[in-house]
């Protein structure tokens, strides 16, 4: 969900600069902010998948220890 909130941020301030840079006499800097903010939008992005990847990881190495750790009920 704070995904999708910040591609619809990305897409209208992108959009903005975008038409923006139709009416200026140099309109590079406006060029540079559209694609900038997609950047920053995608480096985001896959920080936050890294994080949520080792989170992932962790939990299950966690779940392996723990499940090696309980003793076996029909293991006599």
């Amino acid at each position: 969900m704070k995904t999708f909130i910040y591609f619809i941020l990305t897409t209208l301030i992108s959009t903005g600069a975008l038409l923006g840079a139709l009416n200026l006499p140099n309109p590079f800097p406006a060029f540079a902010i559209a694609f900038g903010i997609w950047i920053l939008f995608f480096w985001c992005w896959q920080r936050r998948s890294q994080k949520q990847a080792a989170k992932r990881a962790l939990e299950q190495r966690f779940e392996n220890y723990m499940r090696s750790r309980t003793p076996n009920k029909n293991h006599p």
